[in-house]
């Protein structure tokens, strides 16, 4: 008999299947929400999972215009489309929506009402969508099938190039820049999955199924495509690289709405079922079991195989190591996106020599881009480097702003301001859903504004006035975290409705950087208070001192969607070139004993 006495600090248990297997979208499931009030098949709806807007549809008869809200509990009526319809998509918001297709009319919805704007340029049905309000992407659909894409800048549509693979009754997720299609109908259903560019699709790794009337839901690089042909449950998700198969549906389903920001959040409502049609909705979560316990390591007793199992995935120490220098140094700049693909944009060397500049770090070197339209510094950056933001700043002698500008990948363009001018605070999120918070205005503020994509809302403030601070998270799920007045120790958390202080850091930063998309995982790195080394992660409930930057800085731009992986760039004093990488090794050991 194996001896087992140097296994300690674990709870054995009797269990069929290995739990590691169950964190993340691996372990999430779908659950019951609040039913649709009008039962239906055929519509078309937009948002997150907890913050829907369905319309439209068919029950059987004539087309409806029915528009309900979800707000993550129950559904509520609210004003109908202009014209009913079955068969169309829809993209944005429940404050800032669009419609479109089925045939080729067009109508946005402000919060309150619909209103019709310029149709298609080729009208069709069963299509799929990706993008915002003002932003929106159009591509497939039938009659006859078509591979036919359309961008709407907020105003009219203009055609672009074709999906590789003309196709309807298909998947869509993502932005206008960073969109995906997958599935549908050609002559036979596909699996064929293409993702697009903000210019033309390529062909990336098909779904394990070849499916049609499906739904999606999430981003580029995370989503989630579910239902579809023969009123399927099947469910896969996609990390930007490959499909996996996940936990399935209560409910098998055809024509119904999916919505949800990532492929960890998810909803799917209404739709064609076995014997007729559905009002249910279910809600797809991510398992609470994450990396952050697998990293541990679990011990468990196989009741199939009758063996023991050890899996542990263990971190080593992270380093910082030297990355490419940039080819402008500066300070009080701006960041966006991850180690690997990076944007620094903006900044200034002082005394008053401003930078619009924009560069890209593929994780070997930095190239120049197309510039900011206006230079200014100390701006907040968020998103990724094909979809980002740069918000707000200031110019000299001292003015502030409140312009905003959106990344495409390519070239920047102005959207809609900040409601207050500002420099000096931080963002979070994507170009879809944004969070901005903190700042000069000029006096230290409180103040929070969130982004839906089109335009600015102010919503309840910090507890804590200040700029010059870090953070980390989602527009839904966010962390502020140090900046000035006071100690510089200060962290609060937002739930996506209010602010509420939690455990302070160690050591004060201000004017420091950060890396996080998680609001339980992240690191802080660099700041003032004699320029600092210093590099600080958040696990959920408390920080721990890590591995010190090789460069102490402030005012520097930081970069990355995780604690294992980040990018610390620019900075003072001066206005540096020097860039560096922080990196966690990870190593995975699985051990299986018997008898």
């Amino acid at each position: 008999m194996t001896d087992f006495k140097a296994i300690k600090g674990f709870n054995v248990k009797s269990l069929a299947a290995d739990p590691l297997n169950g964190g993340g979208v691996a372990g999430a499931t779908w659950a019951s929400g609040g039913n649709l009030n009008t039962t239906r098949q055929a519509l078309a709806g937009a948002g997150i999972q907890t913050a829907t807007l369905v319309f439209g549809g068919n029950a059987g008869g004539s087309n409806l215009a029915v528009t309900e809200i979800y707000d993550g509990t129950s559904y509520t009526e609210v004003n109908d489309l202009n014209t009913g319809r079955r068969e169309f998509a829809g993209c944005g918001t429940t404050t800032a929506t669009l419609a479109f297709g089925g045939p080729a009319v067009t109508e946005e919805f402000d919060g309150t009402s619909w209103s019709e704007q310029n149709d298609l340029n080729t009208g069709r049905e069963t299509l799929a969508a990706a993008g915002t309000q003002t932003a929106a992407l159009a591509f497939g659909g039938t009659p006859p099938i078509t591979g036919k894409t359309e961008k709407y800048n907020g105003t009219s549509w203009t055609e672009v190039n074709d999906l590789n693979t003309a196709r309807s009754r298909l998947g869509g997720a993502g932005i206008q820049t960073a969109a995906l299609g997958f599935g549908g109908a050609t002559a036979p259903v596909t699996a064929n999955t293409e993702q697009f560019d903000g210019t033309s699709w390529t062909e990336v790794n098909n779904l394990n199924t070849a499916i049609a009337l499906l739904s999606g839901a999430g981003i580029q690089t995370s989503a989630l495509a579910f239902g579809g042909t023969g009123e399927s449950t099947g469910t896969e998700a996609w990390d930007g690289t490959s499909w996996t198969e996940v936990n399935a549906l209560s409910i098998g389903r055809t024509e119904f709405v999916g919505a949800g920001a990532t492929n960890l959040a998810a909803l799917a409502a209404g739709g064609q079922i076995s014997g007729g049609r559905t009002n249910a909705t279910e809600e797809f979560t991510a398992a609470t079991i994450t990396d952050t316990i697998k990293n541990e390591g679990q011990v468990y007793y196989n009741s199939t195989a009758g063996t023991m199992n050890i899996t542990a995935v263990v971190y080593g120490t992270g380093a910082w190591a030297s990355g490419s220098a940039l080819n402008t140094g500066r300070l009080a700049l701006g960041g966006a996106g991850t180690q690997s693909a990076s944007i620094a944009f903006g900044g200034q060397v002082p005394p008053s020599t401003l930078f619009g500049e924009t560069e890209l770090y593929n994780g070997s070197s930095w190239t120049e881009l197309n510039d900011l339209n206006t230079d200014r510094a100390n701006v907040a950056g968020f998103g990724v480097s094909t979809a980002a933001l740069c918000v707000g700043g200031v110019s000299p002698p001292s003015t502030l702003k409140a312009l905003n500008e959106n990344f495409d990948g390519t070239s920047w363009t102005e959207v809609n301001d900040l409601n207050q001018a500002k420099r000096s605070g931080y963002g979070i999120g994507t170009t879809a859903a944004g969070l901005y918070f903190a700042g000069v205005v000029p006096a230290r503020t409180v103040n929070t504004e969130s982004w839906n994509g089109t335009s600015w809302t102010e919503v309840n403030n910090l507890n804590t006035a200040r700029d010059g601070l870090g953070g980390g998270g989602l527009a839904t799920l966010g962390l502020a975290a140090g900046g000035q007045p006071g100690p510089g120790i200060q962290v609060e958390l937002w739930d996506g409705t209010s602010w509420t202080e939690t455990t302070d850091m160690n050591t004060s930063k201000v004017a420091t950087a950060s890396s996080g998309s998680a609001q339980d995982a992240v690191l802080m790195f660099g700041g003032e208070a004699g320029t600092q080394k210093h590099t600080e992660q958040w696990n959920g409930s408390s920080w721990t001192e890590v591995a010190d930057l090789a460069t102490a800085r402030n005012a520097h731009a930081g970069s990355g969607n995780s604690v294992t992986t980040a990018l610390a760039y620019g900075g003072a004093p001066g206005g540096i070139t020097t860039t560096e990488e922080w990196t966690v090794p990870e190593s995975v050991t699985n051990l299986v004993m018997s008898d």
